[in-house]
C-alpha cells in the first residue's frame, strides 16, 4: 500500500535537510544533494554501462557501475524526474539487455523534452541529438521508447496509472505557471523528493509497464550538425562480440 504525501514528508524529513545559509558544506560532502535514499532505498537502481576505451579504441573489457548518485552529480539535482527517469529506464533496458549490461555504443532513446529526462536519457544509453541516436518526442508523457540498433529491438516503457499523486500534479502546475507563494515552491519541492523516495520503496514493475514494438524504424531527428560518432567506430576492433 502506498503512503499518502503528508506521510511521506515526514518520513523525508527525518533524511533530508535543507542546507544551510550560513555554512557552506566542504567540497567534499555530498551529502547535501546525493540524499541518503537515493542509495539506501530498497528498490535503488544500479546499471552496468559498456562503453569504448578510449576515442579511437575498442569496447572497454569490463563494465562501469553507475549509482543515482552519478546521475544527480551528472543533472545537477536530485529530483522527481531524475528519478522518475532512471526507474523507467531501469525496467526497459532491463528487457533491452537481459544480460544486464548496457552498451552505450548501442543504444537509442526518445522521451519528452524534459531536462530530468532528456539528461537521464543520454546519460544511461549513450544517445546523443548531435549522433542521431537520442531523440526528443514534447508528446510524450511519463514514458520512453529505448531502441538497440544491432538488433532492431525496441522497448517502450510507460508509467502505470495512478502512481503520480493527483496533488503533486496540481502543485506543480501552479509552480510552473509562476504564480505561486515561498511556502508553495517548498512545498512543491518536498513532494518532489518524497514521491520520489516512495517509488524506489517497491518492485519498479509495479509502477511502470513495458510492451515490445515490432518492425519500429529508427529515424534521427533533424539538426544542423547530425554527423557520426567517431568513439565507437572501431569498437569491435579487437573482439568478436560485446564483452560482458
Amino acid at each position: 500500500m502506498r503512503l499518502s504525501l503528508p506521510l511521506q514528508l515526514l518520513l523525508l524529513a527525518a533524511c533530508t535537510s535543507a542546507p544551510s545559509d550560513s555554512v557552506a558544506p566542504p567540497a567534499s560532502d555530498t551529502s547535501w544533494y546525493e540524499f541518503d535514499w537515493l542509495h539506501d532505498s530498497p528498490y535503488a537502481p544500479t546499471f552496468q554501462v559498456l562503453d569504448t576505451e578510449s576515442s579511437l579504441g575498442p569496447y572497454a573489457e569490463r563494465a562501469k557501475l553507475l549509482t543515482l548518485g552519478d546521475l544527480v552529480r551528472m543533472h545537477g539535482h536530485a529530483c522527481d524526474g531524475l528519478v522518475t527517469a532512471s526507474a523507467a529506464l531501469s525496467v526497459a533496458l532491463g528487457q533491452l539487455y537481459p544480460d544486464g549490461v548496457i552498451d552505450r555504443t548501442d543504444t537509442g532513446c526518445i522521451s519528452n523534452n524534459s531536462p530530468c529526462f532528456g539528461d537521464v536519457a543520454a546519460y544511461l544509453t549513450g544517445g546523443r541529438v548531435r549522433f542521431g541516436t537520442q531523440k526528443i518526442d514534447p508528446k510524450r508523457g511519463v514514458s520512453f521508447l529505448v531502441h538497440r540498433f544491432s538488433t532492431g529491438e525496441t522497448v517502450e516503457v510507460e508509467m502505470r496509472p495512478g502512481v503520480w499523486p493527483e496533488e503533486l500534479h496540481a502543485l506543480e502546475s501552479r509552480v510552473k505557471s509562476g504564480s505561486f507563494t515561498t511556502e508553495e515552491l517548498r512545498t512543491c519541492q518536498e513532494q518532489q523528493w518524497a514521491f520520489a523516495r516512495e517509488l524506489l520503496q517497491h518492485p519498479l514493475e509495479e509502477s511502470f509497464v513495458t510492451r515490445r514494438i515490432e518492425g519500429f524504424v529508427w529515424e534521427p531527428d533533424a539538426y544542423e550538425h547530425l554527423g557520426p560518432r567517431g568513439d565507437i567506430r572501431n569498437r569491435g576492433a579487437l573482439t568478436k562480440s560485446r564483452p560482458r
